[in-house]
């Protein structure tokens, strides 16, 4: 017994001699991730799915990084698309934000165009920044971002607008209704019927901004008009988000004598039941107009049940749409196929992803900082609704980080729901505009609502 206890002890001697003392196993090492997943570029959605023109802004995106994929990604690296659904609550943005950023290495992040998300995200994205450095853009019209990143560049710049910022907004792009009111109808008489909304401001009470590139001063619209198209304005009203009845803003505006009625709208104007009710007031002979909303859908008609007939609105949805790039009809027709409308947010977004492949590409490498310099530098020539002077981020101004406004394409619903583009094609030349988009333009085809009721 003593002879084995002295080799069980001989031995453990021997082990200890030999490997040292005991030590825990190591802990178990991480499967490396494979090279597909390692040289992936991760870009994520923020959308609410269940809006119709959120859903088209999240598939135009995605859309764009399948064709990116297709033609080899980005730097030889693959594009992966991640959607996160926002319900269109600033906690819930928020909650997906994090997530995209901080889970899923999320780099580029699209967000939809929500003020109030867009302002709450701007903040969370500042403190998560300098140790996750990512890019935001958003199609959000309030300015209050816009000055964010102009006066605290180094804790904003990864934030960008592609939009331009109220009053950019609500000045150029209008303007150009406006040279249509007073050179092809001949109105001198005007109606303003203005949402009444954070990002409507400068339009309804004009505006003064300070900033450290200057100040940007924007009257109110019923003095420019005047000021600059001698365009009386007899009547004007603030539509209250979720207005129902306009009627008596109808019948105000024939009682005055309007002889062009403009409505600067957004989806929370119900442009639907609007047009529902112009179409038998008084003021169903009065030429109208809208801004933004489900009329720059080409199915607008069909909502409306016809009553859409001499309406005209900003419209970049149809097949045979003037084009501003050789892609502008290939991505409503390829949209159109998802049986998904396309307004020009959806142009917006599309366009974004191109823009962030051509920068990255023009630094060869994910380097944040690089690139956002980049976007801020390059002039971006492959926007399908606007030319390059229009979608150019690096203005040292108050649209530092957004767009610029300018000439849009119009179009009147005329018989049986046919869309006719009616922009005066000087402006658009003006723009910049191609002429192929130039030369399939004619106000002379431009038909009061009075004529058109006669004939259709």
């Amino acid at each position: 017994m003593k002879k084995i206890v002295l080799l069980l002890a001989a031995s453990v001697v021997v082990s200890i001699a030999l490997f040292g003392c005991a030590q825990p196993a190591p802990p178990e090492e991480k499967t490396p991730a494979t090279p597909a997943e390692a040289e992936k570029i991760v870009v994520c959605a923020l959308f609410d799915p269940r809006i119709p023109v959120l859903k088209a802004d999240a598939e135009a995106i995605k859309m764009a990084v399948d064709e990116i994929n297709a033609q080899g990604g980005i730097l030889g690296k693959q594009v992966e698309y991640i959607h996160e659904d926002t319900q269109r609550k600033v906690d819930v943005a928020i909650s997906a934000y994090r997530s995209a950023v901080l889970e899923k290495d999320c780099k580029i992040v699209f967000l939809e165009g929500v003020s109030e998300e867009a302002l709450a995200i701007i903040e969370e994205g500042a403190r998560i920044f300098p140790t996750k450095p990512h890019i935001v853009i958003s199609s959000q019209a309030a300015v209050g971002t816009t000055f964010k990143v102009i006066e605290d560049y180094d804790k904003y710049k990864f934030y960008f607008r592609n939009l331009p910022p109220d009053p950019e907004l609500n000045y150029k792009v209008p303007k150009t209704y406006f040279e249509f009111a007073k050179n092809v109808i001949g109105a001198k008489k005007v109606a303003l019927l203005l949402e009444d909304a954070a990002w409507t401001e400068c339009a309804r009470k004009g505006c003064v901004y300070e900033s450290k590139f200057g100040k940007f001063e924007s009257k109110p619209m019923r003095e420019w008009v005047k000021e600059e198209y001698g365009m009386e304005v007899v009547y004007e009203a603030n539509i209250a988000v979720g207005e129902k009845n306009f009627l008596p803003m109808l019948e105000e505006a024939a009682r005055n004598g309007a002889e062009y009625i403009f409505v600067l709208s957004s989806w929370y104007t119900d442009t639907i039941t609007l047009s529902k009710q112009w179409a038998s007031s008084g003021a169903k002979d009065i030429p109208i107009s809208y801004f933004g909303g489900p009329n720059q859908w080409a199915v607008f008609w069909d909502l409306t049940g016809g009553a859409a007939l001499g309406t005209f609105t900003i419209m970049y949805d149809t097949e045979d749409v003037p084009p501003v790039t050789t892609k502008t009809r290939e991505v409503v027709k390829k949209l159109h196929e998802k049986k998904l409308s396309v307004d020009m947010s959806v142009h917006y977004y599309y366009s974004e992803m191109y823009r962030v492949k051509e920068a990255i590409e023009r630094v060869g490498s994910l380097d944040i900082d690089a690139i956002i310099k980049a976007m801020e530098e390059m002039e971006f020539k492959d926007h399908t609704a606007l030319t390059p002077e229009y979608n150019y981020f690096g203005y040292k101004s108050a649209l530092f980080h957004s767009y610029s406004g300018g000439p849009v394409l119009l179009a009147q619903f005329q018989c049986d729901g046919k869309l006719v583009y009616i922009t005066p094609p000087e402006l658009l030349e003006e723009a910049g505009f191609p002429e192929e988009a130039i030369s399939q333009v004619n106000p002379d085809a431009y038909k009061s609502p009075a004529e058109l009721r006669e004939m259709c």
